[in-house]
């Protein structure tokens, strides 16, 4: 008896060797693919992993335009260039499963993991997955995975397959013939080559970002005046705020600080008030990436990334997420225990240790696959973690004493002073009983206002009263981890796959800036023609409406080839009414020429979203070639304007000898147009034109940005 187990990475499968194998496991190899064998419980066991994803979807022909409809899974090398090294994986596989007798799946438990175990299954080792096995856990460790491997579910779980693969063609219908309309309007307008893309969760997240953007720029800021008292006690200075926040007439802001002048000033009441702030619940992906955002400034999706790596090392559970509980079953003072052997966690572990009862603070949200991301107990090995990891670690660690900690406890102080019958605010707070914020208050911020005492009716010092002028402030942008929050609430992509989203519309050049979020003149153009167009595409309660579908076949409420027959007939209507409206639409687009979309034939193509990632936004020419991979983004064509000569594209180009970079005409040797520019930096279109019509770019270095004239005879060069 031979029994294979499929994992979904190479080091999780060295992982799960280890943990099972009653002595050393055997490593061996098939190529350049290691597997291991060892027994256990009498039976000759082989893990072997996959590398993620083996398969993916791409047209059964070789097709242009649109709508497509005719796919089919592919080893992954075939549906995407730069994947040649998933071949010797499946070949692994493939020769491992003749040799078996039983399979088990212990990829991770969540949709894409049972892709990935239904799809080697079938296609690598022509085995009928219903009649593999499961190993199901939430860490790597010892404990857990033996536990999995003595309560295996007896067959993968289908809700989950089937949901994760009518997600992939939904994103890959929706991503492909979506990208395909929008740059066949493009070439039907221009008649030249411009690759766009939108997809099912792309195009009503970057909806919502055009919205907020819309906000801002049509926001008119209104004045109004605060008024303040400066007031003095005990040789000190403080501040109190008039009663009423803003003050909207002018007249009426001095006549009250006329009136108020006159006094006297009395402290008319005093309020105490004392609240307990219980800890924080467990983290949920989405709550470890706000945070870790908040704390690190690490991008939603630069956190996951971290997690994971925390996860397959066993370090800390699986991240991908939307629970807030633990597990019942967690053994919580054994994780003390070993937690209580690093420094820095030594003295809060102990205290928890002398506790009777172990009992943490819980969230509302529940996730059938796994519990809230928790520290497994499993230490780091000295210098095994980079800096970035020991950041999401701690944070993790921090987390999970806390909610076993007592609440904190804050003392607010309110301060009403009266002065000729006007009200100022005088507010104070400090932290009575630190509780739980001794070991998570380094990631906490509360304000520390400690006030003098003051008694009802004693007479108040008077410094200053003084009115300021102030303006109202547009909405404020987003931030990453905004976003994903958005996301979240507008029930639009999952857990594992928003942060991708974020991400690709990052590179399809639709937003920019890392801390507040700006859409580019592309990223609104395109969704104004759409909405303007065909709605629906950037619709999130159409979006909203596929999500609850699928959720529904994990839950065995629906079947996927009716939620994917639906979806593709709601997809033929939409590109019948784009298809009408393609001219109109390619018009549209072609007013952000200028902005960073290039229009050769050499143009980059936009890099292809992975059905498997759910980015749900995909090259228009995904499924039947990809674009070359670049060193740098820099060596990507880049047009910045148009030629003030002939009227061709003034690109950014690299010197083949030197390496440095310069613009020049992409008709050469014909025109011979060329420009200096700076060897430093970020290159940006801005559309404009300068002297003699040499363009006007934006550069961005470390800090900083400016606009300069490519013509250095311009008289603003040396400035």
């Amino acid at each position: 008896m031979v029994t294979l187990i499929i994992a979904e990475k190479p080091n999780v499968a060295r992982k799960i060797a280890y943990a099972l194998a009653e002595g050393k496991p055997v490593r061996k190899t098939i190529g350049k693919v290691s597997y291991y064998e060892f027994t256990r419980d009498g039976k000759k066991v082989i893990v072997a992993p996959a590398v993620g994803h083996l398969f993916s979807l791409a047209p059964k022909t070789k097709t242009y335009g649109y709508p497509v409809f005719d796919i089919e899974w592919v080893p992954v090398y075939v549906a995407e260039k730069g994947k040649n090294y998933a071949k010797d994986y499946i070949k692994a596989l493939a020769t491992l499963a003749k040799k078996a007798d039983e399979f088990i799946v212990a990829c991770d438990y969540d949709t894409e993991g049972e892709v990935i175990g239904y799809t080697a299954l079938k296609y690598a080792c022509g085995v009928d997955p219903s009649k593999a096995k499961r190993m199901k856990f939430s860490a790597l460790t010892k404990k857990d995975l033996l536990k999995a491997w003595y309560n295996l579910e007896p067959t993968i779980n289908f809700g989950m397959a089937d949901a994760g693969i009518a997600r992939h063609v939904l994103d890959w219908y929706w991503g492909v013939n979506l990208s395909r309309a929008l740059t066949s309007a493009i070439k039907r307008a221009s008649g030249k080559w411009m690759v766009l893309s939108t997809g099912r969760v792309q195009g009503p997240t970057l909806k919502f970002l055009v919205e907020r953007e819309k906000e801002i720029q049509n926001f008119k800021p209104k004045p109004y005046w605060v008024i303040k008292m400066i007031l003095e006690k005990e040789g000190k200075q403080y501040t109190a705020t008039y009663e009423k926040d803003k003050i909207w007439d002018e007249e009426e802001a001095k006549r009250i600080v006329q009136e108020a002048k006159k006094g006297p000033a009395f402290v008319e009441k005093v309020e105490v008030k004392q609240q307990k702030r219980n800890p924080p619940v467990p983290f949920d992906l989405g709550t470890l990436q706000r945070e870790a955002y908040s704390a690190f400034g690490y991008s939603p999706k630069k956190t996951l990334e971290i997690a994971q790596r925390l996860y397959e090392r066993g370090l800390s559970s699986y991240p991908r997420t939307s629970s807030q509980k633990l597990p019942k079953n967690l053994n919580f003072r054994s994780i003390l225990q070993n937690l209580a052997k690093l420094p820095e966690y030594k003295p809060f572990a102990h205290e928890l240790l002398g506790k009777g009862n172990l009992k943490p603070v819980e969230g509302k949200k529940e996730d059938p696959a796994h519990p809230a991301i928790y520290p497994t107990g499993e230490l780091p090995k000295p210098g095994e973690l980079s800096k970035d990891e020991k950041n999401i670690y701690d944070l993790v660690v921090r987390r999970f004493l806390a909610l076993f900690m007592e609440p904190a406890v804050r003392e607010s102080v309110k301060v009403i002073i009266n002065s000729n019958g006007h009200r100022f605010i005088l507010s104070g707070a400090r932290t009575l009983k630190e509780g739980w914020l001794k070991v998570y208050g380094k990631y906490v911020k509360f304000d520390e206002v400690i006030l003098p005492q003051f008694k009802e009716g004693e007479p108040v010092k008077v410094v200053q009263i003084k009115r300021e002028k102030k303006k109202t402030k547009p909405p404020a942008r987003y931030s990453p981890a905004a976003v994903i929050k958005k996301m979240e609430d507008l029930g639009i992509g999952t857990k594992a796959t928003r942060a991708q989203i974020l991400e690709t519309l990052y590179q399809r050049g639709y937003i920019e800036g890392k801390k507040k979020i700006k859409v580019t003149p592309l990223g609104m153009r395109v969704v104004e023609a759409l909405e303007k167009n065909v709605p629906d595409i950037v619709s999130v309660e159409l979006t909203r409406a596929f999500e609850e579908k699928m959720e529904e076949i994990m839950a065995g409420k629906a079947k996927k080839e009716e939620v994917i027959e639906e979806s593709k007939e709601q997809l033929i209507k939409i590109l019948k009414v784009f298809k009408e409206k393609e001219l109109d639409i390619g018009k549209m687009l072609l007013e952000t020429t200028g902005t960073g979309v290039t229009t050769s034939k050499d143009s980059v193509k936009v890099e292809k979203s992975k059905s498997q990632s759910g980015a749900s936004g995909t090259s228009a020419k995904s499924g039947t070639e990809e674009p070359k991979k670049t060193k740098s983004p820099e060596r990507q064509r880049l047009v910045l304007g148009k030629c003030p000569k002939c009227g061709g594209d003034l690109v950014l180009k690299y010197n083949r000898k030197t390496g440095k970079r310069f613009v020049g005409c992409s008709n050469w040797p014909k025109c011979n147009v060329t420009y200096p520019i700076l060897q430093r930096g970020e290159v940006i279109p801005t559309g404009k034109t300068c002297c003699n019509g040499a363009p006007v770019v934006k550069i961005r270095e470390k800090g900083r940005e400016y606009e300069i004239c490519l013509d250095m005879n311009c008289k603003d060069w040396k400035r």
